[in-house]
């Protein structure tokens, strides 16, 4: 009976046949009597949260669950005695029966963001001069004071985020990279030949920058006491960085939308709360369609310049053809605007709604309704403000963004809420906290 332990079904202790409501009961019954033995000061095995977790990721996606009964049922008969037969998992005594009238119930919980413009303007201005005054070095506690309040005014289910950093740590990330910056410029003021050896010196310093980026910034943000981690390594993220980086610069960034996918999947899939991992499923193809509309919009812009600049060679002397291209050549900074203003937004709104509606947390869902004409009206009428303004607006427009973003994004919940957030600050604790180690390193402005 080794042998049958092994399938995600027992681990579950459900039947083949088992509906999907039926898989969620027994995985909210597993974890619930994973936090009563810890309650009774059992110190229950730190594998079996890890299995009980694969195994309900598996059987609760029906693509996936699909594919793992195709393997199961070619190998009926398992000889246990074999010693190439891979060890069970870590045996899971069965929960005791608990109603769970609610565990197939899903409902949408909203996010919203409490911020005021106001209020965040007597933030921001102080920030700003004091940055000004210390010469920059107060930008670090600067980020905390900004990073704490857009993290505590947004809400999800009435209860606030909340943001830990520390300013001397964002302080050291900063000096580094104003140390590569400055090592950098430096060789290019030598020579071209020392510039491009100091760039191909600095590729594999990257990934490792930004490992320890997001390590800092997931460890350092909390939702009810419970913090985030990411558990990204660094040889994911050369491939991430240097791999599918480098690949959509020889392509002429044909390649982007990869790279794009390929990052945010890099982060969402390796960052966990609590216990729980995030998964982003976003294909290639969704984010190939964002990018071809702006595609082609500075394809188009491209080549209506090279016309102009072609004809206006060729006319030589022709006064018409002269001033059609000065015309032109004055509207490229009005172009670069209105790309900013609007195509900018357009695949913000887009790619926040591919991504986000293809990520899960655990059996949680996230649902994205950011309307992308909406998106890019805001951004308009936040640009006009801010030149109106002389920039004084621009709290204001973080705000207005912030909370345009929240009002439009939602997680699906599967169950109860809270009885997840109690299994997963019990779990955590049991387990230990992996990122609990100081990550001194943050290069994010």
């Amino acid at each position: 009976m080794a042998a049958l332990a092994a399938t995600y079904y027992d681990v579950l202790g459900v039947g083949p046949e088992a509906t999907l409501a039926e898989i969620k009961a027994a995985y909210r019954q597993q974890l619930e009597l994973f936090r009563q033995q810890i309650k009774t000061q059992e110190q229950p095995d730190p594998e079996l949260l890890d299995t009980l977790r694969q195994a309900f990721t598996t059987l609760g996606d029906p693509a996936a669950r699909e594919v793992y009964d195709a393997a199961l049922n070619p190998a009926p008969a398992v000889v246990v005695s074999q010693p190439s037969e891979p060890p069970a998992p870590p045996s899971i005594p069965r929960a005791p029966a608990v109603p769970m009238a609610d565990a197939d119930e899903t409902r949408e919980e909203n996010f919203s963001f409490a911020g005021d413009g106001g209020e965040y303007f007597r933030i921001w201005i102080v920030n700003l001069l004091l940055t000004i005054v210390t010469l920059g070095i107060y930008s670090a506690w600067a980020k905390v004071r900004r990073e704490q309040y857009f993290h505590r005014n947004l809400l999800l289910d009435g209860s606030g985020f909340d943001y830990h950093g520390q300013p001397i740590p964002i302080l050291k990330g900063r000096i580094v990279a104003f140390l590569l910056l400055l090592g950098l410029s430096t060789a290019q003021n030598i020579s071209p030949l020392l510039y491009g050896i100091a760039l191909l010196a600095l590729l594999p310093v990257v990934p490792w920058l930004a490992v320890k980026a997001f390590r800092f910034r997931a460890h350092n943000t909390s939702y009810r006491g419970l913090r985030f981690s990411f558990h990204g390594t660094y040889g994911q993220a050369f491939k991430v960085f240097i791999g599918y980086g480098l690949l959509a610069m020889v392509t002429f960034w044909l390649a982007f939308p990869l790279f794009y996918r390929q990052l945010r999947k890099f982060v969402l899939d390796h960052t966990r709360f609590g216990s729980t991992p995030f998964a982003c499923s976003v294909s290639i193809g969704a984010i190939y369609r964002i990018f071809l509309f702006p595609a082609l919009i500075m394809l188009l812009l491209m080549v209506g310049l090279i016309v102009v600049i072609i004809s206006a060679v060729a006319g030589g002397e022709n006064p018409l053809l002269m001033m059609f291209l000065g015309v032109a050549f004055v509207l490229i900074p009005l172009l670069l605007i209105a790309i900013q203003a609007l195509l900018v937004p357009y695949v913000q709104a887009r790619t926040a709604n591919a991504v986000w509606n293809s990520t899960n947390l655990g059996p949680h869902a996230f649902v994205s309704r950011l309307p992308v004409g909406g998106y890019i009206g805001l951004t308009v009428v936040n640009w006009l403000a801010i030149i109106c303004t002389l920039g004084l607006f621009i709290p204001w427009a973080r705000v207005r963004v912030a909370r345009y973003r929240a009002e439009h994004l939602a997680m699906a919940v599967s169950g109860s809420l809270d009885d997840f957030l109690a299994a997963e600050a019990t779990a955590a604790s049991a387990l230990g906290d992996e990122t609990a180690e100081m990550f001194d390193l943050d290069i994010g402005l």
